[in-house]
């Protein structure tokens, strides 16, 4: 038997983009109506690739799904759960801005068959949120989550370490609001410099409005042991959850466990192949309208690279990997240096031999990106 699958649903739209966005989002919603069209002819093709396969997550990612009208979200929903088997108690997620959460449409998503929400909060400072084009304010943020929880939701809330005009005051004062609303789920971001021109040229001219990376590395340490006070686990490099709210969806990425992946520049493993999407909308609506799959990217995963991935992918959990991955991937590589690094990592108290297992610490996820490179 094979673990249940999940299934993940890019929904591009928007009405405006965030300064520090980097993912494949339009603000013009013209194509929408050929785009749902698009994605239902996607859905008969994977469904018939994925017969005998059972399901027990469904994540609609965007862009910002949030928008989407309630009767076009509940239909998508329904097709999914007609064309997929998916197991009874599958965990569905929604992402949200704020802005779009209110009583009539959380109702609406709960109808749908949406048990979990992804909530963009990013900050509960107004200056860090206009400073990056954010449509609500921290009031908003703060009746969305109230909102959520009220009409059962698990509730998710991401927030963003590195924003221009944030403080240590300021990023201090989002942990503990947000650790403070009733979510079960936190995500910490450091923000993507090099994914936004404008914040870089921004961080050029006017560097005192940013945090030196010194000063974000101490608010890492000091969130993680914030959030461990607060009876958070942290389960994954940017992620905490109360005892038993992971996101099952996203774990199924980090433990390389099989999804499929509908919509523009949607990725998915599926059968030891990794797949990806076009990124341009009319690209991926005009192969749909073809009857063609929308690929962009089509390779399988040898024997080396799942091995590669095992041990990039886990890593990132706080379980780590078996310590036999890693002696024979160096013994094969023969490489010396990685050797001499893990050796020096360990002695750094980057990583932690926990016996059968290798894991990162706490400082080892902060600088974890110097270690997974290696693997890459």
């Amino acid at each position: 038997m094979r673990d249940p699958a999940g299934l993940y649903v890019h929904l591009p739209y928007c009405r405006s983009r965030c300064g520090y966005c980097a993912f494949v989002v339009t603000t013009d919603d013209s194509t929408a109506g050929a785009y749902f069209s698009a994605l239902e002819r996607e859905v008969s093709v994977l469904a018939a690739e994925a017969q005998g396969d059972s399901f027990d997550s469904v994540y609609l990612g965007g862009g910002t799904p949030s928008l989407t009208p309630p009767l076009r979200l509940a239909a998508l929903l329904g097709l999914l759960a007609g064309s997929f088997q998916i197991e009874p108690g599958s965990e569905v997620t929604l992402e949200a801005n704020p802005d779009d959460v209110t009583q009539p449409r959380a109702r609406a998503w709960k109808e749908a068959g949406v048990t979990r929400v992804s909530l963009g909060v990013q900050s509960f400072d107004d200056r860090e949120l206009s400073a990056v084009g954010r449509r609500h304010d921290s009031a908003e943020a703060a009746r969305a989550i109230e909102t959520l929880i009220s009409e059962g939701f698990s509730v998710s809330g991401d927030l963003i370490l590195g924003l221009p005009e944030q403080t240590p005051k300021s990023f201090r004062g989002s942990v503990v609001s947000l650790a403070g609303s009733g979510v079960a789920h936190v995500s910490v971001y450091l923000l993507e410099m090099e994914k936004s021109k404008a914040l870089e040229a921004d961080r050029s001219r006017n560097p005192a409005r940013y945090l030196s990376e010194d000063l974000q590395a101490d608010l890492w340490l000091e969130l993680c042991d914030r959030l461990s006070r607060r009876g958070f686990r942290h389960y994954e490099i940017s992620n905490w959850a109360l005892p038993g709210r992971e996101a099952r969806h996203n774990i199924k990425y980090w433990t390389r466990t099989p999804t499929l992946g509908l919509g523009v520049s949607a990725h998915e493993l599926w059968r030891e192949r990794r797949r990806a999407n076009v990124s341009a909308i009319p690209a991926y609506i005009c192969a749909l309208e073809k009857g063609k799959r929308p690929t962009a990217l089509d390779r399988e995963i040898d024997r080396s690279e799942q091995t590669r991935e095992q041990i990039l992918l886990g890593l990132r959990l706080a379980v780590g990997v078996p310590r036999q991955e890693i002696d024979s991937w160096i013994a094969r590589a023969g490489d010396a240096g990685l050797a001499g690094d893990w050796e020096l990592w360990t002695d750094a108290g980057l990583l932690q031999d926990c016996g059968d297992r290798v894991r990162l610490t706490e400082r080892g996820f902060l600088l974890s990106n110097e270690i997974l490179c290696r693997f890459v």
